[in-house]
């Protein structure tokens, strides 16, 4: 067994084939797992991208992973089969970045509002970057700034093509670790190779036959920023963190909507049909923004309404 003395401290960028990238000081090592964590299907036992390990130096390429430290974030998707299982998708996230684009594709405020969801249920801050402003007329977003700034997110407008409006979220991603979350083609891998331009990203534009984003990554990677933390990319992934997420949990994620629900006539109001609600009131006085509540309606009946065993 290895001496404390020559363990250290290092932070998973890439899981491929058994193979893991780990971030240690200011190199990155290709490194294999010790007897104890190989062969196992614990996702909670096995090595994820994200997770902090301590590692045994074994040259100045490579190591061996002795043990993962505790987690204190995870980001989970399901896999559909006779029962919804969780895998795993990232740990020891910071925060979430909602990358979404004006155009080619066309810009969604529902994919918006779910991965919000999914950061307030992984209580993860969520920033919101809507992405190819070049492609927009001038302030045809300043309202979703505006409304999604009132429920305290931070909002930017930028063109990562043309590195505008960049330098404020850069600040926000220095010394965290920060995940990009978005469908194919918003931008994501153009939006890091902007903030930290040493780094090569692969890219493709939109197809423009189906409008929809082509994917260019496969796999969940940390990239580490010169100025202080971690950026990463995933795939495109829709039904990331809503594997466990039941009807009845929804409106305990949707910020305004708890703001209202304590004036509602009934408890257990869902805010749908019953009468005496307050959150549906709010919409019609123009207190909660409408299209927020229409994502809510659209999220509350795709979810399930009993618990998966």
């Amino acid at each position: 067994m290895a001496s404390t003395k020559n363990l250290q401290t290092g932070k998973v960028l890439r899981v491929t084939r058994k193979i893991y990238d780990v971030a240690l000081d200011n190199a990155v090592l290709c490194c294999n797992i010790r007897g104890k964590l190989t062969n196992t299907e614990d996702e909670y036992s096995s090595v994820k991208t994200g997770d902090d390990v301590l590692v045994f130096k074994l040259s100045e390429e490579e190591g061996i992973i002795q043990e993962i430290l505790p987690r204190k974030s995870r980001l989970s998707k399901y896999i559909e089969s006779k029962t919804y299982k969780e895998q795993i998708v990232a740990a020891n996230i910071d925060q979430m970045l909602i990358v979404l684009s004006t155009r080619q594709p066309k810009f969604k405020s529902g994919l918006s509002d779910r991965y919000l969801v999914i950061a307030e249920k992984n209580h993860i801050s969520p920033l919101i970057c809507i992405n190819k402003i070049d492609l927009s007329k001038e302030n045809e977003f300043n309202l979703y700034k505006t409304e999604y700034s009132k429920l305290g997110y931070k909002v930017f407008l930028v063109s990562a093509l043309y590195k505008i409006g960049l330098q404020r979220l850069k600040e926000e991603l220095e010394n965290k670790v920060t995940l990009l979350v978005g469908h194919s083609g918003v931008g994501k891998s153009t939006l890091i190779s902007s903030v930290e331009p040493s780094l090569e990203i692969k890219t493709k534009s939109v197809s423009e036959k189906t409008n929809k984003g082509v994917h260019t990554t496969s796999s969940v990677q940390l990239y580490p920023l010169s100025f202080g933390g971690f950026i990463g990319d995933t795939p495109g992934i829709r039904e990331l963190g809503l594997w466990d997420l039941l009807r009845n949990d929804l409106r305990e994620y949707y910020v305004e909507i708890h703001r209202y629900a304590r004036d509602c006539k009934f408890a257990d109001c869902h805010h749908i049909n019953e009468p005496g609600c307050a959150v549906k009131r709010a919409v019609t006085e123009g207190n909660i923004f409408k299209e927020r509540y229409t994502n809510y309606m659209n999220i509350y009946h795709s979810l399930k309404t009993v618990s998966y065993d």
